[in-house]
């Protein structure tokens, strides 16, 4: 029996949750032209989303489209190699004259590719240390991209660890190809937000005003409910709305979070079954005991400040004036500064994140089961 929450792979159209308006303002905007900033919290269906962009009829048929995730990368040279192997493993499928166009175009590598010994086509088996000249070969790939045989998207997912790379101007040096490309337009996404705003928005960065942004937002809570009411059913199961609400809001409307406890309660819990919320919270506390040596070690890596910070805000789930009297009273804090400096580390860790309320910041744990465990163990 397929399971209709799916945790990894792409999912199908049939059991792909709502998300309507979002595709089709991305379509409209890619296809008129507009490169685009898509953020959203982790976990929020993100890259789901891109994939489901990608088969869309408008976009299918008429473009070659790329995804990478340049999470794992810390340099331009492993950035060059995502882009690089990326596009020559979706170009294979096009047939050898849509590959040997790309191959042929990155003439700093030629003498890295391999060769099937049985067809003679070639494959793009390139390592680190074959890429000795990273800013001609990125050149190379970007011209390959202007004169693909089709008009091209290109998706790059966490796309601000360019931030990071130590190469200097990085940011600098891939707007200045993009900004001249007509043909290929650039879904640029990411979810470690403060980093993204400042590369985005602010006027002494490169890319300044260069995308249009969508920022991805929960799906609506009546909404899922509905989807996830009918999923359970197709799938000869029951489920008390009542208790996909208390998930949803458990969650926050995180949907991998939701997602994964759906996904279990289809994979355990027998057919006929009706799930209520003792079940949820019976399939929260396995996976939470699943997860428990991992994240006893990652606060084992945290100062005392900021264990006691990322416990105070695991604790309020959403917190607010972090730095107010009453919230360091509440939660034994020392001072302001010194909630200020640790949140500051958390940031940079990517273990706490924020959403904007008005002019105000609400902050997160980014993992939200570990934030569930946190206030189970602590």
């Amino acid at each position: 029996m397929e399971n209709p929450f799916y945790l990894s792979g792409i999912i199908p159209e049939r059991w792909f949750c709502d998300r309507e308006k979002e595709t089709e303002w991305l379509t409209k905007t890619l296809v008129n032209g507009a490169n685009v900033l898509l953020s959203s919290p982790r976990r929020m269906g993100k890259t789901q989303l891109i994939y489901h962009l990608f088969q869309q009829p408008e976009i299918r048929d008429n473009y070659y489209c790329f995804y990478t995730d340049i999470f794992p990368t810390s340099s331009l040279q492993e950035l060059v190699l995502f882009l690089g192997k990326e596009i020559c493993s979706t170009l294979v499928p096009k047939g050898k004259s849509a590959l040997d166009k790309f191959l042929s175009a990155i003439r700093s590598l030629s003498g890295s590719f391999t060769y099937d010994p049985v067809s003679g086509s070639p494959s793009f088996d390139v390592k680190l240390g074959d890429i000795h000249s990273p800013m001609l070969t990125i050149e190379e790939i970007f011209a390959y991209l202007e004169g693909a045989g089709k008009p091209c998207i290109f998706a790059i997912d966490e796309f601000q660890q360019i931030a990071a790379y130590p190469e200097k101007n990085v940011e600098a040096l891939l707007r200045s190809y993009i900004q001249k490309m007509n043909n290929c337009r650039f879904v640029f996404a990411g979810s470690n937000r403060h980093v993204l705003e400042r590369m985005f928005n602010s006027a002494a960065k490169p890319f300044y005003n260069s995308a249009q942004q969508l920022y991805l937002d929960r799906i609506p809570e009546e909404t899922y409910i509905a989807f996830a009411v009918k999923a359970f059913r197709e799938s000869g199961r029951n489920i008390l709305p009542e208790s996909v609400s208390y998930i949803y809001r458990m969650f926050d409307g995180h949907t991998y979070y939701v997602h994964n406890i759906l996904h279990n309660a289809i994979a355990y819990l027998g057919p006929g079954k009706t799930v209520d919320s003792a079940d949820t919270d019976r399939l929260l506390s396995d996976i939470l005991d699943e997860k428990g040596q991992t994240y006893a070690g990652m606060m084992n890596q945290l100062n005392y400040q900021q264990k006691e910070v990322i416990v105070a805000i695991a604790r309020e789930r959403k917190a607010k004036a972090i730095t107010s009297v009453a919230f360091i009273k509440k939660h034994s804090l020392k001072s302001p500064s010194s909630v200020q400096y640790a949140v500051a580390q958390l940031l940079e860790q990517q273990l706490i994140t924020y959403e904007n309320e008005g002019r105000n910041k609400v902050f997160s744990l980014t993992d939200r089961f570990m934030q569930e465990w946190i206030r189970k163990v602590y």
